[in-house]
C-alpha cells in the first residue's frame, strides 16, 4: 500500500522578527471564543504573562492594537478582538487555508510520482 503524504508549512508574518503566525492567530481566536486573552492562553497552556509579552510585541510591530482589554468590574475583566485584530486574524487563517491548498498541489504536481 502506498503511503499518503502531506505538506506541514508553519506560515508567519515577519518584518525583521515574527510579527504574526499560527500561535497569534490561535490565541486571537481563543480571545474572540472565550472573551479573555487569559483563557485563551491556558488552553494553548501558554502562561499569561507569556500571552501577554507576545501580544504586545505583535501589536509594536504591527503598529495597532489587535484586542481591547477591559478590566475588572462586577463580571469581571475581559477582552475582545479590534476590527483590525479580527480582519488580521481572519485574514491570515483564509491566506493559510488556501496556501495549504497550494502547497497540496504542488506536492502532487512536482513529488506525486516519487512518493
Amino acid at each position: 500500500m502506498k503511503e499518503q503524504f502531506e505538506v506541514q508549512a508553519r506560515l508567519r508574518l515577519v518584518s525583521g522578527e515574527k510579527v504574526f503566525g499560527p500561535g497569534m492567530a490561535q490565541l486571537l481566536s481563543g480571545v474572540e471564543r472565550l472573551g479573555s486573552l487569559r483563557r485563551s492562553a491556558a488552553e494553548m497552556k501558554m502562561s499569561y504573562n507569556k500571552a501577554w509579552t507576545v501580544l504586545r510585541r505583535c501589536e509594536e510591530q504591527l503598529g495597532f492594537p489587535v484586542m481591547e482589554r477591559h478590566i475588572g468590574g462586577p463580571g469581571g475583566g475581559g477582552a475582545k478582538l479590534t476590527p483590525q485584530g479580527k480582519a488580521l486574524m481572519e485574514g491570515y487563517l483564509a491566506f493559510q487555508a488556501e496556501a495549504q491548498g497550494i502547497l497540496e498541489e504542488l506536492l502532487e504536481k512536482h513529488l506525486g510520482d516519487v512518493l
